[in-house]
């Protein structure tokens, strides 16, 4: 080595000394080099040994841990991040697999529709399932498969037929129609006019009693007829005094009925006083016509 640096000349040993540290220093840099480059050379694999940057990222660190909806299940395995979970996958039980949780699942062993908290539709409201329902969109009972009953077969649901034992019209209120000679007919639409009473009083004219004695012959020719007796006034006098007197007159009315053998049961009346007028009050023939008794068969 001695010999080496003779060669150079150095012409003080600082030179000397400063040449040699120069010289260690690039040979430094060059192992260096070559172990970086090529370190299966010096039996190392650096690339192995250099973390991943994401590993040190303090906030994927942080994020590994993070759970916010506190289920204990991190989010990063969570399917349902802000929704507390019991199932591994950290979202909340759902047995019928419907989408609805069973937290908040009225049926939750049913598969149903969120639209009915969970439950299978119900369109009729009748509280039996459309997939159970025989008559989905008619409200029916839970007895006849979700149909309503209909004894007599008349299609109107005996809820709302007034004849359920009777097959009827829908016109007529599930019952059958009205049938009555052409003359029997015209005796109670004669009758609304031909009945008549004392001036300001309930008491029948006896010239009234004939046409009701012929309505009493014809209840009793129709034993299934019921008959509605409705008393109306004109305008004239206070309203409370007309509505008791309307009363007073279809009263009346039934009571002779029933002294010419008419079951009772059969008959009803009532009164509407000034309230239902048929023409103008402000004629006398308007008031006339307004001050009548009405006699209205039914089932």
């Amino acid at each position: 080595m001695s010999q080496i640096l003779e060669l150079f000349n150095f012409k003080s040993a600082k030179e000397r000394d400063d040449f040699i540290i120069a010289l260690l220093v690039l040979a430094f840099f060059i192992w260096l080099f070559s172990w970086l480059m090529f370190p299966k050379l010096w039996g190392s694999d650096v690339e192995a040994n250099i973390p991943n940057p994401s590993d040190l990222n303090p906030v994927a660190m942080l994020d590994a841990d993070l759970d916010s909806d506190n289920d204990g299940i991190p989010d990063e395995d969570d399917d349902c991040i802000h929704v507390y979970g019991e199932t591994p996958n950290g979202c909340p039980s759902d047995k019928d697999g419907d989408g609805v949780y069973d937290k908040e699942d009225d049926c939750p062993s049913v598969k149903g529709v969120s639209e009915n908290a969970g439950c299978p539709s119900d369109k009729d409201r009748d509280g039996i399932y459309d997939y159970m329902d025989k008559c989905p969109d008619l409200e029916g009972e839970k007895e006849n498969d979700g149909c309503p009953f209909d004894k007599d077969g008349d299609g109107i649901a005996d809820k709302l037929d007034e004849c359920p034992d009777r097959a009827g019209t829908k016109a007529n209120k599930g019952c059958p129609e009205i049938k009555l000679e052409e003359e029997e007919r015209k005796l109670l639409e004669e009758a609304i006019q031909a009945v008549e009473f004392e001036t300001g009083s309930a008491t029948l004219k006896r010239t009234s009693r004939s046409i009701l004695y012929r309505i009493a012959k014809t209840m009793n020719k129709y034993p299934d007829y019921k008959l509605d007796i409705i008393g109306h006034t004109d305008n004239q006098g206070e309203p409370a005094s007309n509505m008791t007197l309307s009363i007073d007159r279809a009263k009346s009315c039934l009571d002779y009925l029933i002294t010419q053998g008419v079951d009772e049961e059969r008959i009803n009346s009532k009164g509407y006083g000034e309230n239902r007028p048929i023409e103008s009050n402000e004629t006398e023939e308007g008031r006339s016509k307004n001050r009548r008794v009405e006699f209205n068969l039914r089932y």
